[in-house]
């Protein structure tokens, strides 16, 4: 099976994005995971800047705006449109809320499922604090009502959630890592979602466990008879990075963290 990596934009937006796909380019990055506002002129620009390095697209949905659940779903549902027409090979989304009732985000669900099949672009709904995936038991919740559910796999913000590193919940991970069709490899801890520096031995429990959930998920994979996993090497920039006080310095460099990622992924996720 082949693994697919990906480097965000996010942390890179310094950067015009021609320049950006030149850098990630000779780094190895099979391509970029891309948050797209197509409110934002020039938004479809994106997908002949990425052909022209053949490089391959991700396009991140976080941008759905709205008052009452209900604006927020047209935004969502007009935005999701839009981007899924650039043709993309996969849209992952920040969807629904985590204070909107399992009834609010449900139509969140199916709108996305229908122009997934629209437009036969895979719409992978992120775990992520403040969205409908917010915390395990309510996601599983939301794979009883759709089992087919398809999610991007980022256990970092289950870990602030939950205050831990999920030890007793694995009987829950079970149930939701064959859903898992894409990874964000950054590692997180019981108090945020990214530590300092997964290189770092005093982080080396965080790795593991990590890597134990990012394991299976390849296995499933293979299971499954799937060709390739798609990974994005998502640590970010400050305030996810540590700063230190006063200066506001880095502790380490984003960039050269998710080169780490990448490396080590290729040295150990499939034995």
């Amino acid at each position: 099976m082949k693994l697919k990596f990906f480097c965000p934009y996010w942390g890179m937006s310094q950067l015009p994005l021609e320049e950006a796909l030149q850098q990630i380019k000779a780094a190895g990055y099979d391509g970029i995971e891309l948050a797209i506002d197509p409110d934002v002129e020039g938004y479809e620009q994106a997908v002949p800047l990425c052909n022209k390095y053949n490089l391959l697209l991700i396009a991140q949905h976080p941008y759905a705006k709205g008052n009452t659940p209900d604006e927020h779903l047209h935004d969502y549902t007009r935005k999701l449109e839009m981007i899924m027409a650039l043709k993309p090979i996969m849209v992952n989304c920040h969807t629904g809320k985590d204070y909107y009732s399992i009834a609010q985000n449900v139509p969140f669900l199916n709108a996305a499922a229908i122009l997934a099949k629209k437009y036969q672009v895979p719409v992978a709904h992120e775990i992520h604090r403040g969205r409908f995936t917010f915390c395990t038991t309510t996601t599983t919740q939301y794979l009883e009502l759709f089992p087919q559910l398809e999610l991007t796999a980022d256990f970092s913000h289950w870990c602030v959630v939950s205050e831990s590193l999920l030890e007793a919940q694995q009987d829950i991970l079970d149930k939701v890592i064959p859903n898992c069709i894409h990874l964000h490899a950054r590692v997180g801890y019981a108090q945020g979602p990214q530590v300092a520096n997964p290189a770092a031995p005093e982080y080396e429990n965080e790795l593991n466990a990590h890597m134990n959930w990012w394991k299976q998920i390849a296995q499933e994979h293979i299971k499954a008879g799937k060709q390739q996993i798609t990974i994005t090497c998502e640590f970010g920039p400050p305030p996810y990075l540590p700063v230190l006080p006063f200066t506001k310095q880095p502790v380490a460099s984003q960039w050269e963290l998710n080169l780490f990622m990448k490396d080590y992924l290729v040295k150990n996720l499939i034995a």
